[in-house]
């Protein structure tokens, strides 16, 4: 009992120090602006149990959509090369206006089109959804070298906190309307008769969810004309202007300059209104923190986020519907949206440890690495995971998906957290690690399901396990 009282009056000291740095009007603006990253991508996912069933791609369409979202990485590399060629034009904020602003009309596109098909090589495709989902990656994969440094560079290494907020929201709010769209359903097989053998056979009936794709998409549109708007008020409002890193320095030197000229001399007000803009330059600006004496450091953060990336944002979404879907329709959905619910947790909880040792990181990606080895082992074993006759096979399955999500997003940001004092130079190799690594493992995927053909999956109608696993 003890313990627990320690540990709340522990947990509310260190909020109350993290709230005594901050403004929560700008906390806000950030979180609703940083909903804006990823958040069309993610919608599209959390459609994926509706479009399996229904489009030609069926269990393959995660790692074709994967494959897609990598190869348009190369936006951000275009972006940075233009960066340090027009930087004037390059601006953090006019790319981030074309980032939302194209998102949104993509999203508008997508309620329309998500559905049109062509054949190309001789076999259908979903040409309206793949196009859709390659435009979206292009603008998203350049919000992880524009959305963080534009944050790290203008704001306090606190505000790095809402900024994962937000991208875990642009998760959340996606899935949760997955929910109530009511795709988790089941929906079961019906007896056909073929008109020309006279045979009876099982097909699948289609999800009927409960409002359409059409007007899900246009929520996501919605959503994006919310992010627009807030970092619009992030860069115009007065509010937000205050909270900015060189607006507090000079804050603060003429609060001090005022108290110096009322007790000290003018000679030594002078000195130390100069000596404290010095001390508040060397803390504000992280670009001035010695690299050489934290290079290991740095290697070695650097090296987790690629990693994290390959794994959580490369390798494993293009493994949901073979890690999930031999247990039931169900459970794909389940894994796909619940481990996006309880994202903003991982975050929130942030809060209170978001300034983490490298030891305590280490130890963190050590045991996500476990539950990620898992859910790539269930994929290998498709269509006959273990525990398939059990309500042990679905539970761990949902349990795998929902910590590595959670965890590997909290990672993210306590790396963050932890480099942002080394300035914007070296989150911009974050983000570009970001990318390098989500690129790799997409690829590596799309090698094995769609050209090697190495993972199985099975007819859908197939209820008796013992029909394909023996």
């Amino acid at each position: 009992m003890n313990l627990a009282k320690a540990t709340l009056v522990e947990l509310k000291s260190r909020f109350n120090v993290y709230d005594q740095k901050i403004n929560w009007k700008v906390f806000c603006f950030i979180f609703c602006f940083t909903i804006g990253a990823w958040l069309d991508i993610n919608g599209l996912w959390c459609e994926l149990p509706i479009m399996v069933a229904e489009l030609p791609e069926g269990w393959k369409l995660p790692s074709i959509l994967s494959a897609s979202t990598q190869i348009a990485q190369i936006a951000p590399f275009t972006y940075l090369i233009g960066r340090r060629l027009a930087p004037k034009i390059f601006t953090y904020v006019n790319v981030i206006y074309v980032i939302l602003s194209i998102g949104a009309l993509s999203c508008l596109l997508l309620s329309f089109f998500w559905n049109t098909t062509a054949v190309i090589f001789n076999q259908n495709h979903s040409i309206g959804l793949i196009v859709l989902n390659f435009c979206l990656a292009l603008l998203d994969g350049t919000s992880s070298v524009t959305f963080l440094p534009y944050i790290g560079t203008n704001f306090a290494k606190e505000y790095i906190i809402p900024n994962y907020i937000g991208e875990s929201l642009a998760a959340l709010i996606p899935s949760i309307l997955a929910l109530i769209q009511g795709l988790g359903q089941d929906p079961g097989c019906s007896n056909i008769t073929d008109t020309l053998t006279n045979k009876t056979i099982l097909e699948p009936n289609q999800i009927k969810p409960n409002y359409s794709v059409q007007l899900y998409f246009l929520f996501m549109f919605g959503l994006l004309c919310i992010s627009t708007l807030a970092f619009t008020l992030l860069n115009f409002s007065s509010i937000a202007k205050r909270e900015r890193k060189n607006a507090k320095i000079n804050q603060r030197s003429r609060t001090i300059s005022e108290k110096s000229e009322i007790e000290v001399s003018p000679e030594n007000a002078i000195n130390s209104q100069t000596n404290l803009t010095s001390t508040d330059q060397q803390k504000s600006q992280p670009s001035t923190v010695s690299v050489a004496s934290n290079r290991k450091e740095q290697v070695f953060l650097l090296t987790i986020i690629f990693w994290v990336s390959f794994l959580a944002y490369g390798t494993l979404p293009g493994l949901q519907s073979y890690s999930t879907l031999p247990y039931g329709n169900n459970i794909f959905n389940y894994a796909v949206n619940l481990s996006f619910v309880f994202l903003p947790f991982s975050i929130i909880f942030s809060i209170w440890s978001y300034e983490a040792s490298v030891r305590q990181i280490a130890i963190e990606f050590s045991i996500v690495l476990v539950f990620t080895f898992y859910i790539i082992f269930l994929s290998i074993s498709s269509p006959c995971p273990p525990f398939l006759d059990s309500w042990l096979g679905p539970f761990l399955t949902v349990f795998s998906w929902i910590l590595t999500q959670m965890m590997y997003m909290r990672i993210r940001c306590l790396v963050a957290a932890r480099l942002e004092r080394f300035g914007e130079k070296v989150l911009l190799i974050l983000g570009t690690l970001t990318m390098v690594g989500q690129i790799f493992g997409g690829l590596i995927i799309f090698l094995i399901v769609n050209i090697y053909g190495l993972l199985k999956d099975k007819d859908y109608c197939a209820t008796d396990f013992h029909e394909y696993c023996y």
